[in-house]
């Protein structure tokens, strides 16, 4: 660690340490993240009366987040252990998730049940933002007995405002790289009904010397209603439209001037139960996930005419899902779930790639249908809490895929337990993996890929109300699917035939107050191992046999401080990212490289407005990377360094 990052740690804790003890509701939001206490939806499936805490979670509560500053996902997850990201620039750029070492398309993300990832995990977290999120769950370990394909190695799950009370809020600011936030909510009920609605505005013109723009415009809503003390039913719908310019080539090198990215996507969910007797419930799901990407990258000028100098691409994604499931609660302590959902994934794809020899035009147009039937049951036997799952998915394009996954969690005494768990997991292929033509040919016959994982954890409360929690890893992967460059020609580029193990160690620990502070650590040791590196060869691949998966770092270590005072919040962030393996693609062949590794400190003040013109009213401040430390995520590509934040809230 840099002695400027030393210092700027040293003065951040002493000042947050110096000033008087307070109450504010941001202090008492914070107690969610208690890893013992907290009840997650997502790992089960199943609110309320059966606790089955033998998952590993972590809940991040948003009201928290924002009291920090905190926008956008990606941000928030950075404190989760075991999760790792890479942005590949600017804000707004592609940004990979890596959780405990798995591919980046191994994680489901669900936003109130509606799967965000597009057909075969593909995901990109630059661009969601949470301005109308209530709470982030996160579930690390092979989920797929629940979720089906891409949750391998964990979900993450948003859930938004609800509504309720009377409420309005707002919030403008502004700060370095020309950024820019503006939101406007509000939310309340009346009897049996409550609604939300939301609209927000993130933009910055980027941190590269040109055409580096970042916009993301948001509209959310929910409309939810309470028929009885038995059924209940709510309406959840999200529009987003960003675009992000990018300048860079294959090499982060800045090469183009007009090159973006633009998306319009559609969420809406619809979610209701009915509860027949005090043991029987009978709960349906319909989800619906629409994304139009675009691609434009024309030439850069009158002159731009020789080899390949332009491309453009675009297209509809689709996802549909319907989902029943029926509990059976055997008293306080036992449940069973029968489970069916029915999904329909369809895509469609153009592009042109420009040259001086001609265009190159491309196009597909490809479906696939899953019905999946699951079984799950959980309960407790005094100390011993147990959960079982399994799970059978029939799918058009690669046939049927069995999940199972069972856990066990033994509580040795009061403030002291330990858990056990161990299951499979799934992903299918992507639509261009299957169905790609022209340059490029996808292979209807691929397999999806595969996973095997287990862990072991111990979670204790020490007498002062610390908290600390253990858990070991151990995951492989089979059935990678790999790019081959050279196959016969008419034969597919790709295939099954890649293989990889991953497993690590989680640390956190919790602290109620340390003079005052509240305190968070976490840290991960990940070790990972290319044992089939299947068509690549030589040092310069993506997989080396023997090698570490590239851009996973070996350590992360989060460390999250919070002192409350009588009129506002103070916090800080720190993250170290331990040294990764990258390539360059400066060079043909690409060149191993290895990252160094960086330290970052984040700075955040929520503070109340003392004047009685403008109730609830407060200023909010934040500094990203405070010493402005220079570092690379991926190869080649500049990050952000010192980013300040001001912007004003109002909430009444």
């Amino acid at each position: 660690m840099s002695s400027s990052v030393r210092n700027t740690l040293t003065v951040a804790f002493t000042v947050i340490a110096s000033l008087p003890v307070g109450h504010t509701l941001a202090a008492q939001t914070r107690a969610d993240t208690s890893f013992l206490a907290a009840e997650v939806v997502t790992a089960t499936r199943l609110p309320g009366t059966i606790r089955t805490p033998t998952a590993t979670a972590t809940v991040l509560d948003a009201a928290a987040l924002r009291a920090e500053g905190v926008t956008h996902l990606a941000d928030a997850l950075r404190r989760v252990p075991g999760l790792a990201l890479a942005r590949t620039s600017s804000f707004g750029s592609q940004t990979a998730l890596f959780l405990r070492g798995g591919q980046s398309n191994y994680v489901r993300l669900l936003i109130d049940g509606v799967p965000v990832n597009e057909p075969g995990g593909v995901l990109d977290l630059g661009r969601i933002t949470l301005d109308d999120v209530e709470r982030i769950e996160v579930v690390r370990g092979p989920a797929s007995v629940l979720y089906g394909s891409e949750a391998v190695t964990g979900v993450i799950q948003l859930f938004t405002r609800r509504g309720g009370a009377r409420r309005l809020r707002a919030e403008l600011g502004g700060g370095s790289f020309g950024s820019e936030r503006a939101s406007l909510g509000a939310e309340g009920g009346l009897a049996s009904l409550h609604w939300t609605l939301q609209a927000d505005h993130h933009a910055s013109d980027g941190i590269l010397a040109y055409n580096n723009g970042y916009r993301n415009d948001a509209l959310s809503g929910s409309l939810g209603l309470v028929a009885s003390s038995r059924g209940d039913l709510r309406l959840t719908t999200r529009y987003v439209a960003s675009n992000y310019q990018y300048p860079t080539g294959s090499s982060g090198a800045l090469e183009d001037r007009n090159a973006q990215r633009a998306e319009h996507r559609t969420l809406l969910g619809l979610d209701g139960g009915y509860r027949w007797t005090d043991r029987l419930e009978t709960r349906m799901q319909l989800a619906a996930h629409t994304l139009h990407p675009r691609t434009s990258d024309g030439p850069d000028d009158a002159a731009d005419t020789l080899g390949f100098f332009g491309f453009n691409a675009f297209g509809v994604v689709t996802r549909r899902v319907a989902d029943l499931r029926t509990t059976y609660r055997a008293g306080a302590s036992h449940s069973l779930t029968l489970g069916s959902e029915f999904s329909r994934d369809v895509e469609e794809s153009s592009s042109v790639s420009l040259s001086e020899f001609g265009d190159f035009p491309d196009a597909f147009l490809a479906a696939r249908e899953t019905f999946a039937v699951s079984l799950q049951g959980l309960g407790d036997v005094g100390p011993l809490a147990y959960s079982l799952g399994a799970r059978l998915d029939d799918n058009s394009a690669f046939g049927t895929f069995r999940t199972l996954r069972a856990g066990l969690s033994w509580r040795l005494a009061a403030a002291l337990r330990v858990r056990a768990s161990a299951g499979s997991a799934f992903k299918a292929p992507s639509f261009f993996e299957n169905f790609a033509t022209g340059f490029t040919l996808g292979n209807a016959a691929l397999k999806p890929e595969r996973s095997h994982a287990a862990e072991l954890g111990i979670e204790t409360v020490f007498g002062n109300g610390s908290a600390l929690r253990v858990t070991g890893f151990s995951q492989r992967f089979r059935d990678l699917i790999q790019y081959t460059g050279g196959p016969p020609v008419g034969q597919p580029n790709y295939y099954n035939i890649a293989a990889a193990n991953a497993g690590g160690v989680e640390l956190e620990l919790a602290v109620p107050s340390v003079f005052g502070v509240q305190a968070q650590l976490g840290h991960t040791w990940t070790t990972t191992k290319v044992v089939d590196a299947g068509f690549d060869s030589g040092a310069s691949a993506n997989f080396v046999e023997g090698g570490r998966l590239i851009r996973r770092p070996e350590h992360v270590t989060t460390v999250s401080l919070l002192r409350t005072f009588g009129f506002g919040v103070l916090s800080a962030q720190v993250l170290r990212t331990g040294v990764r393996e990258d390539r360059s693609f400066a060079t043909f062949p690409a060149t191993p490289v290895e990252l160094e590794a960086y330290t970052t400190v984040d700075l955040a003040a929520d503070l109340g407005v003392p004047t009685r013109l403008v109730p609830g009213a407060r200023v909010v401040l934040r500094a990203e990377n405070v010493g402005n430390v220079g570092y690379q995520a991926i190869s080649g590509y500049a990050a952000p360094g010192r980013v300040l934040y001001a912007g004003l809230k109002l909430e009444r």
